[in-house]
């Protein structure tokens, strides 16, 4: 829920911004939101995928093997 709402803000955020762009197209000014909405996810699931940089270890494989 709270990744849509970023979203959604960041959303109404760009268009505003690039709507006061007098020079653009309007091809181009949905091209700047969509690549900023994408490296924007590109982030998010980059911090996703490293945990946010936690330093927590990692659970080791606990079997123990016999040795004969």
């Amino acid at each position: 829920m709270g990744i849509t709402a970023l979203f959604v803000i960041l959303l109404v955020i760009l268009i505003f911004l690039v709507s006061y762009i007098p020079k653009l197209t309007l091809r181009k000014k949905i091209f700047i939101v969509i690549a900023a909405l994408l490296v924007c996810l590109a982030v998010l699931a980059f911090l996703f995928a490293t945990q946010f940089g936690s330093k927590r270890p990692l659970q080791e494989n606990e079997s123990v093997e016999i040795k004969k």
